[in-house]
């Protein structure tokens, strides 16, 4: 009598299969095909891609949750911002959470509950954002933030509804210098907490791995992102429930691509109304930011010389031109920019763009 095939073995052949014509995504149209660059951006996202989706899919575990960090200088998905920490964690819309901690000197800390389906889907909305605008702190930086469906019995300081479809709460601290940063600390757990985890069997694991190719199969639909007209940022757009990824509502933002020749620089300007942070970053066609280890590719308001009227004038080029506020290629010919503004009163103009060469910037200083 043979013995039948495990699920699990479907299922990891099933993302086996996928991963195989991954690099289809930027090897052949309608998003490719890219640059050398662009395929070499490609190969290591699928590589950072692959492990986030085993972190946050095959070993998260929503009953018994521990934050797990979304970017780090060698390893980014999705979006990062050159300034901040990002962490994520699972949850269950019927279960109760406590986070614990104390808060560092970042200028925004906010905790975002999304909601959608817990096997891998991109999160269908925004359940509840909770940002440092709202949450109660001791004189100390120590808070406590409960995550329940209904209101906890003996009250609490800060609480958040969480509805039936809520699946994963993802921290942001944005800070303006991150190289002398202190970070907040903070830890979450359930407040029935669940006996201890059972070995996985054969069904949970394909369970697992089914949701590990969901996420990667989805990401893919998004990045690389589409070829945009080159050196032109767009408008300042909210964010918008109905773009898929995990955007926070406290952000604005605009996207524009850039392609630059040797000599050449493209000079971004626009205005920063009053805001809790304000930045400028390269991206790769797949939304991870440049090596901001070894190239200075981004800005925010502490950094950059503003003018008198909360105005900013970015320069992007391959090397650097001699006139403030400098931002680097790192080395690639085409990218993206990306500017936000976080908590801002109002929604900025949008930013205007011009190509011109070094030396003509060098003279008009």
């Amino acid at each position: 009598m043979s013995t039948p095939e495990p699920e699990s073995r479907r299922a990891w052949r099933d993302l086996l299969d996928l991963l195989r014509d991954a690099d289809a995504t930027f090897l052949a149209p309608p998003r490719g095909p890219l640059d050398a660059r662009g395929v070499c951006d490609g190969y290591q996202h699928l590589t950072h891609l692959l492990g986030y989706a085993f972190d946050l899919y095959l070993e998260a575990d929503a009953e018994r949750p521990a934050f797990t960090s979304l970017a780090s200088p060698t390893r980014k998905i999705l979006g990062d911002n050159v300034d901040s920490l990002y962490f994520f964690a699972p949850l269950r819309g019927d279960r109760s959470y406590r986070i614990t901690g104390v808060r560092g000197d970042g200028v925004y800390l906010a905790f975002c509950v999304y909601g959608g389906r817990p096997d891998g889907e991109w999160s269908e909305r925004v359940v509840t954002n909770v940002s440092q605008r709202h949450l109660t702190f001791a004189r100390d930086g120590r808070f406590e933030l409960v995550l329940s469906p209904a209101p906890p019995p003996q009250g609490a300081a800060n609480w958040a509804r969480l509805e039936p479809d809520a699946v994963c709460v993802i921290t942001r601290e944005y800070f303006l210098d991150r190289a002398t940063a202190s970070p907040s600390r903070f830890q979450i757990e359930a407040i029935d907490q669940a006996p201890p985890a059972a070995l996985l069997d054969d069904a949970a694991l394909a369970r697992r791995l089914r949701a590990v190719a969901t996420f990667v199969r989805e990401t893919l639909n998004i990045v690389p992102l589409p070829d945009l007209p080159p050196n032109v940022v767009g408008p300042a757009m909210p964010w918008s429930p109905h773009v898929p990824g995990w955007g926070t509502p406290d952000n604005v933002y605009a996207l524009g691509a850039f392609r630059l020749e040797p000599d050449e620089a493209l000079v971004i300007s626009g205005t920063i109304p009053p805001c809790t942070y304000w930045g400028v970053q390269t991206w790769t066609r797949y939304m991870q930011s440049l090596d901001y280890r070894y190239h200075r590719v981004s800005l925010n308001q502490a950094q950059a010389t503003l003018g008198a009227d909360g105005s900013f004038r970015v320069v992007l080029a391959h090397r650097d031109p001699g006139v403030p506020n400098w931002i680097s290629t790192a080395g690639r010919r085409e990218g993206l920019v990306f500017c936000r503004w976080l908590q801002a009163d109002v929604l900025p103009p949008q930013p205007t763009s011009e190509v011109v060469t070094l030396d003509r910037l060098r003279r008009s200083g």
